[in-house]
């Protein structure tokens, strides 16, 4: 009987006994003691790594490449060492080794973490990452998406701005956290506005709208995350289409005011917005039925 998730995690740490000494020597994950210390990693103290999350569909990962090039970048801007092909076979092995129990539709995991440190919050950044990789089977609610649009509101939450980690998909999620606990299931996502009242995200998503002059997306440069179905529909589904994207700062009024817009990401694809509260509403607009059809026919999970 298929298992509900899957994971493995993978470790290939050196440490001299100098560094030893400054680590913490015994701890506790959960209810459980540990007394090697190079299992308190930066991640459970700092939070010091990224993570991808990615659509599979009959065992495939369709934007492996996309993933794959920006786990790379971001990784390298905060000191930790990276390289495709060996993610790319530890993805493939894991996705091998769950076959005969799991669904070949689902979502997988890859978190590429620190695991060494001198002390304190200094780093070793000769070391060799931590990699967790996990499973779950595509949730019913992925599939059962509203076909009408999915419902939005506005956050109070404010996005703090940091350009050294803006666009990353770091592991502190916190502002999207204290972003989504405003409300319960009467919406389905939430527009992300900075310390300027700029737009700049959802909760889980890239936002897109279609002005007078075509379509536009918020630039990406103060705080939140550049999202792989964004950077797609950027460089590939809009350019096919000859539909034309403007890059940048956007005020909430724009939204309010746009003829059709939706949000994307990566596990999802494109969704459509039907309404924002408390009382402006949308149909799905024929472009964006247009853009939908051609992300399908690249890539079929996306229906």
């Amino acid at each position: 009987m298929p298992l509900e998730g899957a994971a493995f995690s993978y470790r290939h740490s050196m440490v001299s006994m100098t560094e030893m000494s400054t680590q913490y020597e015994v701890g506790m994950i959960n209810q459980d003691f540990v007394s090697e210390s190079t299992q308190l990693d930066h991640i459970q103290m700092f939070g010091h790594g990224v993570f991808e999350t990615m659509r599979v569909f009959e065992w495939d990962i369709p934007l492996l490449y996309y993933h794959m090039r920006r786990v790379n970048e971001h990784s390298k801007k905060i000191y930790i060492q990276t390289d495709s092909r060996d993610l790319r076979e530890r993805i493939h092995n894991f996705l091998s080794s769950i076959r005969q129990t799991h669904s070949g539709s689902g979502i997988l995991r890859l978190s590429v973490m620190s695991s060494g440190t001198l002390g304190g919050y200094r780093i070793d950044k000769t070391s060799e990452p931590t990699y967790t990789i996990s499973y779950r089977t595509l949730p019913a609610e992925f599939l059962n998406m509203p076909s009408n649009g999915i419902k939005m509101r506005v956050c109070d939450y404010r996005l703090p701005s940091n350009p050294v980690l803006s666009g990353m998909k770091h592991l502190n999620r916190l502002d999207q956290i204290l972003a989504r606990a405003e409300w319960d299931d009467q919406f389905d996502d939430g527009i992300m506005l900075d310390q300027n009242e700029l737009v700049v995200e959802t909760t889980f998503g890239n936002i897109f709208f279609l002005s007078s002059s075509g379509w536009v997306t918020p630039l990406i440069n103060q705080c939140g995350i550049e999202g792989v179905m964004r950077s797609l529909l950027i460089k590939k589904i809009m350019p096919a289409l000859s539909e034309s994207v403007a890059i940048r700062k956007v005020k909430l009024y724009e939204i309010k005011n746009c003829s059709e817009w939706f949000v994307c990401n990566a596990v999802r694809g494109i969704m459509p917005v039907s309404s924002l509260f408390p009382d402006l509403s949308w149909t799905i607009g024929e472009k964006t039925k247009k853009l939908r059809r051609e992300l399908s026919n690249l890539y079929p999970c996306y229906i």
